[in-house]
């Protein structure tokens, strides 16, 4: 089995992997594809069509058997602003499988400018004056005191989708 994954970020990459070589005999492959959704999703909505998005281009452009989308964004509630983050995961006959992950309040300085337009890698970079958070620990590593870094995050929700697939595996025999 071949599964593709939508994007060369090694922080997704490796927690893709991580969640799925345990529970199936696979070679994986990443590919920089498009979200077709805005660099900052900025809606739970958004950022799971992203997800979705991500994992068809990569299955469509690689020919892979799976592909696995994973997209981070913000979300604004009226207690505050929030992380998000979705995973999608689509073969050829199967409807997007999709879970949602982690959500923590961020301070309403980063959200702000977020919504104004910045990126939140960006903000992230210059909140914490550090390079390239987005690849490593991520906003949640930083607002989780590293309890909790972007690779975790996505790891548990890659698990989250493989689970799903299994167990539709499972219902369909």
């Amino acid at each position: 089995m071949i599964i593709a994954i939508g994007t060369e970020n090694p922080t997704k990459v490796n927690a893709v992997k991580a969640a799925l070589a345990p529970y199936l005999e696979a070679s994986f492959v990443q590919a920089d594809v498009s979200s077709d959704v805005s660099d900052q999703p900025k809606s739970d909505d958004e950022t799971l069509t992203g997800a979705i998005n991500r994992a068809k281009n990569v299955l469509y452009h690689s020919k892979a058997d799976l592909g696995i989308g994973l997209e981070g964004g913000l979300i604004k509630t009226n207690s505050g602003y929030f992380l998000c983050n979705w995973g999608a995961l689509v073969d050829e006959n199967l409807k997007p499988i999709v879970a949602g992950g982690a959500r923590i309040v961020i301070p309403d300085e980063i959200g702000e400018r977020v919504f104004k337009g910045q990126e939140l890698g960006v903000v992230m970079d210059d909140y914490v004056k550090k390079h390239n958070v987005r690849q490593n620990e991520g906003a949640i590593g930083i607002f989780t005191n590293g309890l909790v870094d972007r690779t975790k995050m996505f790891t548990e929700l890659s698990t989250l989708l493989i689970g799903q697939y299994l167990y539709q595996q499972q219902v369909d025999k």
